[in-house]
Order: structure tokens, then C-alpha cells, then sequence
């Protein structure tokens, strides 16, 4: 078992997004209400799904621009991207693309005893077990890390990856935060040898031919949720990304979670998820969580009963 020493997170913020408002990012959710403080330009691009960049210029993906495609290059990720075709095609405020909680995926969904019964623990703002705001038991809902692979997996937007000889790193809009894949040659580190779980993991990747790189990570901190509907995981959850680099303005991203004490087998959140290459001059916006205003608007809201949210 993993030790529950984890450093406090301070989060300096101007912005804010419940997980009611930020499910959305910027335009009504369950309640009609939403936090995400944009500014009047960032309002008016989201309310067009135009995507917005962080000095209120309108994003303009390589694809858009109408250039066709070349080949992927040999071992590299880098650049700025989003979701194709649609930046919003990445917010996953009900489950994940591939397995959304709803009565369909919630009765194939591979749950140990104890997974069913911690998924059943956990209130969320969407999904099968959708609560009203009082009752929401969300660890994000109070701030802490999103952790991975919520991450990943429920509002997925502006990405940017930059690497090193050594290192993929990945820049996420969602939070403002980045993690570090190590790509030389390290192992995973076995659980026992940790002195604490981290919120985003320990990752290490490896080129399995010229434009597929498979990432695992473990030693994840057991308190966040995988997905924003509270699919529960313990400390021997371990994930494989694949990032598939399709071509030259385009990777494709697969996740399988496996985690023997809550999942009876590996499933697939993600399959073949496409982000595109964005313009190199993208300033990706800010995204985080203010503890203040978070509380503000949970108190705002704590008798509200939630509905679904509208496609």
C-alpha cells in the first residue's frame, strides 16, 4: 500500500469551474448557471464554439486552414492540439467518449464487489449516480487535484506537448498543470518502492515503432475519481496511454485502465481519440480551480437538484 503523504497543492487562481459549470466550460450546465469567467471576447467565441485562445484570438487548427496532411514524423508528439473536428468534443462531462455512465455502459462495466460498491459511495454531478450539489462527494468539487486520468478524461481541450531527450512533456489546459512521461530507458517504478502516490502518477514511455509511443502509469493517488462520474480506482490502478501519431497533423489517443481491485478486467475509456495540430502561436487559456470561488458557488447552489445536462 501506498503512503498518503502528499505535499498541499496551492493553486493561485482568477478562475473558476465547479464540476456543474466546468463540465460545460462556459455555457450553461445542469442548473443554467456557470462560473467560468472568460472575459466578454472568450464568452462570445465559446457561446459560437469558436475556440478562444488566451489573448481572445480565435484558434486556427492546421486542418481548418485547408492543408492536406503529410506523413508523421519519426518519434515526435510535439506541437499544439485539440480535439478534431471540434475543440469541444473533448469535454467528457458525462463518462468518457467510449464508456459514458449511463444504464447501457454502467451494466458492462467489468466491477469487482468493491468497485461497485465504491462507485456506488461516490455522488457525482453527472452520470448514473447524479446527486444535488449538497449531497456531490466529488474530491475536485473542494479543489484538490483532478488528478490521472480524469485528466484525460473529462475535459480534454487545449494540449500542448513539448519534448526532450529524456522526456515527453504534456501541458493540459484543464487546471493549468503538466505532467512528465520519462522516456530513457527508466522502468515503472513498483509500488512498494514509492514513498508516496502522486496526482498525476509516475510515467514512463516507450516508442514501440516510429509514430506509436505507449506510456504506463501508476502510483496514482487513490482519493481522485477516473472520470468526472466517479468511476473509482485503488492504488493498483495502472494506465496505458498509446499515442498513435496518424500524420502530421493529427495523433490518435487510446487509455485502457486496469486495476484488479476495482475491475475484474482491463477497459477502454478512450479509443483512437483524435487530436489535431493546432497554430504553433495558440495560447492555450487558463483553466483552474479557485478555492474561494468554488465555494461560493457550492453555497450558491447547495439546494439545487441537477438534471441532465443538454448535448
Amino acid at each position: 500500500m501506498l503512503k498518503h503523504f502528499v505535499a498541499p497543492t496551492v493553486l493561485l487562481a482568477a478562475l473558476t469551474f465547479s464540476p456543474v459549470a466546468r463540465a460545460q466550460g462556459g455555457q450553461p450546465a445542469q442548473q443554467g448557471a456557470g462560473n467560468n469567467q472568460q472575459g466578454a471576447a472568450s464568452a462570445a467565441g465559446e457561446n459560437q464554439n469558436i475556440h478562444i485562445d488566451g489573448w481572445d484570438r480565435p484558434a486556427v487548427s492546421l486542418e481548418a486552414t485547408g492543408k492536406k496532411p503529410g506523413p508523421a514524423p519519426v518519434h515526435d508528439l510535439s506541437g499544439v492540439w485539440e480535439p478534431v473536428p471540434r475543440y469541444r468534443d473533448g469535454v467528457f462531462a458525462s463518462g468518457p467518449k467510449d464508456m459514458p455512465s449511463d444504464a447501457k455502459h454502467e451494466a458492462v462495466m467489468p466491477y469487482t464487489p468493491l468497485g461497485k460498491q465504491t462507485m456506488a459511495s461516490h455522488k457525482a454531478g453527472f452520470g448514473v449516480n447524479i446527486a444535488p450539489i449538497s449531497q456531490i462527494n466529488d474530491p475536485f468539487d473542494n479543489c484538490d487535484p483532478i488528478g490521472f486520468p480524469r485528466i484525460e478524461l473529462f475535459n480534454l481541450r487545449g494540449l500542448q506537448i513539448v519534448q526532450t531527450k529524456d522526456q515527453v512533456l504534456l501541458l493540459y489546459q484543464n487546471t493549468r498543470t503538466w505532467r512528465n512521461i520519462w522516456t530513457d530507458g527508466r522502468p515503472l517504478p513498483k509500488l512498494d518502492e514509492l514513498s508516496e502516490p502522486r496526482w498525476f502518477g509516475y510515467s514512463v514511455g516507450k516508442w514501440v515503432d516510429d509514430t506509436t509511443l505507449v506510456v504506463e502509469t501508476n502510483g496514482l493517488n487513490d482519493t481522485t475519481w477516473i472520470d468526472n462520474t466517479g468511476r473509482p480506482h485503488s492504488d493498483e490502478l495502472v494506465v496505458e496511454e498509446t499515442f498513435h501519431r496518424a500524420d502530421d497533423l493529427t495523433f490518435e489517443l487510446t487509455i485502457k485502465i486496469t486495476d484488479p481491485k476495482m475491475y475484474t478486467q482491463p477497459w477502454y475509456p478512450l479509443k483512437n481519440f483524435r487530436m489535431g495540430m493546432n497554430s504553433p502561436s495558440f495560447d492555450i487559456r487558463e483553466m483552474i480551480c479557485a478555492v474561494s470561488e468554488q465555494a461560493n458557488f457550492n453555497t450558491l447552489l447547495h439546494d439545487v437538484v441537477p438534471t441532465s445536462p443538454a448535448k
